[in-house]
């Protein structure tokens, strides 16, 4: 574990710089490595009656993990875990036709006699050479391309028998290019972050109904060395930052409930100061505390309801954007395997899919939105290709799809958004045109007139829907799986949430939620806000890490203002509650 101890400065300090300077001298050896085994695997590597490889890339990633984490000012874990993994990507047949896009279930579920290695996410030792690197490289490459082989054979035989309508290509070619983003990253000084999140974890014993809650801060530096048969070569460095609060209770009737607050950044400096932290928590809990005792929705509500900030960009992260990435549904023995949710954008290049006073574009390469540092930005997709700005939306009408090098029947061609494995988000941009645009005042104004012509009592503003990445790790830990997940598509929890009646009364209210909403829906937004709100969150892939090998999340920003929808159900939990605890908290500051 990594510590800064003053009487240990100058050792550290020497240690980080011979480090970083054998690390340096080590990146040839690396690509020479990856280089001399592709040529042997492409020249070589053959089975009897088989193809050879006609694609082989290796990227190999070195982590640098480093996480603390608090409960009620006590640390809870203070680690620092460096780690390797190694890809492999191989494909035989050729650039028409190979043994990809195609489901083999048996595989999938049951494995393979054959695949007795592992080449994705492969563990192998942090410090590498050149013969140990050789060797890992060299296990990898047979695995991979004994399944390929065997895929690319049961792939051939299923579509003997078919007349195939769909003949995009299996993969594109791209012009080969070297690049270098390798720099240096900052150190972590646990110290420092120890003494953080003790300091704001420690605010929650002042508010005993909060049954448990955690403070916790992560920092992964990672440098990337990727080398494939065509000559594309790169090396870069990447890495983020994030701090997590969630915290999890039970009102009296035992209905779950949870809060929680989320920053991301790129370096650990980054990040808020302490004095900002301590009162974004201090505010956490003191409203967590309320919405305890809150009243809840008795009947099911449907009618206009307002995003406003992190809640306007959530319910994009969740159910729109996703669907803007290009998909390529798989080939199986039994048919056409659509394995993925997100997919109904697919066919809809051309049509109306948002109103036409709004649209949505990638911009991957903007760093900063105002004060704000995106997490979504990028200088070399997973593939060693620029990334390229990409109209998504104009007017409310979809013109493109984020891709990668699978192309699709619509999308031929990577704009350069391959991360974390496969064609996914980055820096998304929402904008309205400015007559529909209205500030806070006029929105809800708007909303109240909305809420008289339908003679309803009252509407809904959210301000926060709780965020999918916090709900399935550090929530569902802390409260060992007692948290209501939503079911269905479309479902989320809306955790701070208020009714507004017609004279523009305000009253909180908890345990809400969205049981489905679709992306028809975004049709009907209404208005915008004229502010702009930068969300930074790691975004779940849009295709499964299963059948990719890739990243379970990434990181994403989304830019955009609130959203006036014209109605939306919104409903109270219908399901059994686990008994809350018989007695009341220990742990209180009142004596």
């Amino acid at each position: 574990m990594l510590r800064i101890k003053s009487n240990l400065i100058l050792f550290i300090l020497i240690n980080l710089f011979l480090s970083s300077f054998s690390l340096k001298a080590n990146d040839d050896e690396i690509l020479k490595a990856m280089r001399d085994e592709i040529a042997r695997s492409m020249n070589n590597l053959k089975l009897e009656s088989l193809q050879k490889p006609y694609y082989i890339e290796y990227t190999l990633k070195l982590k640098d993990a480093n996480r603390v984490s608090s409960t009620l000012g006590k640390t809870l874990e203070s680690l620092n875990t460096k780690f390797a993994q190694l890809t492999v990507e191989l494909r035989i047949g050729d650039y028409k036709f190979d043994n990809t896009n195609f489901f083999d279930v048996g595989l999938s579920f049951f494995g393979s006699s054959d695949d007795e290695e592992s080449f994705k996410n492969r563990r192998i030792q942090y410090e590498q050479d050149y013969n140990s690197l050789r060797r890992e490289l060299w296990l990898a490459t047979d695995a991979a391309y004994k399944q390929a082989s065997e895929i690319y054979t049961k792939k051939e035989s299923t579509l003997k028998n078919r007349l195939r309508r769909d003949t995009t290509p299996d993969f594109t070619q791209v012009p080969p290019q070297k690049s270098n983003y390798k720099r240096e990253y900052p150190s972590f000084d646990f110290t420092y972050f120890e003494n953080l999140v003790n300091d704001i974890s420690k605010i929650f014993v002042k508010y005993p109904e909060i049954f448990v809650s955690n403070v916790g801060v992560e920092y992964i530096p990672e440098t990337i060395y990727y080398v494939n048969s065509e000559g594309m070569e790169y090396i870069s460095t990447d890495y983020q930052t994030g701090l997590e609060i969630s915290c999890y209770t039970q009102a009296n009737d035992g209905m779950p409930l949870a809060d929680f607050y989320n920053v991301y950044s790129k370096a650990p400096k980054d990040l808020p100061s302490l004095d900002s932290l301590k009162r974004v928590s201090e505010n956490l809990a003191s409203t967590f505390a309320k919405t305890i005792k809150a009243k809840y929705l008795e009947e099911p509500y449907s009618g206009p309801v307002l995003f406003e900030s992190q809640a306007a960009a959530e319910v994009l992260a969740q159910v729109f954007l996703p669907n803007l990435v290009a998909q390529r549904s798989q080939l199986s023995e039994g048919g056409i395997q659509q394995s993925n949710k997100y997919q109904i954008f697919q066919t809809k290049i051309g049509g109306r899919v948002l109103p036409e006073f709004m649209s949505v574009s990638a911009e991957p390469t903007q760093e900063y939105f105002e004060n704000t540092q995106l997490l979504g930005f990028y200088n070399i997709d997973d593939s060693g290709l620029l990334p390229t700005e990409v109209n998504l939306v104009e007017k409310g009408y979809l013109k493109n799809l984020l891709s990668e090098r699978i192309p699709t029947r619509r999308v031929k061609k990577s704009n350069g958004h391959k991360r974390g494995g496969a064609a996914m988000l980055s820096n998304m941009i929402v904008k309205s045109n400015e007559e529909k645009s209205l500030s806070n005042a006029e929105l809800k104004k708007r909303m109240i007139q909305l809420l008289k012509d339908r003679e309803l009592p009252y509407g809904i503003i959210v301000r926060k829907i709780m965020n999918q990445n916090i709900m399935f790790t550090s929530l569902y830990r802390i409260s060992m799986g007692g948290f209501s997940i939503p079911r269905g598509d479309g479902a989320m929890n809306l955790t701070n949430t208020y009714k507004i009646y017609q004279d523009g009364t305000e009253e909180l209210i908890r345990g809400a939620e969205i049981p489905a909403l679709s992306v028809q829906s975004f049709k009907d937004i209404i208005n915008t806000g004229k502010n702009n709100f930068a969300y930074n969150y790691l975004a779940p892939s849009v295709i499964s890490p299963f059948i990719t090998g890739g990243e379970q999340y990434v990181g994403v920003s989304i830019v955009c203002p609130d959203l006036l929808f014209e109605d939306i159900e919104v409903k109270s939990p219908e399901d059994d509650f686990r008994k809350p605890p018989i007695l009341s908290n220990p742990i209180s500051t009142k004596k």
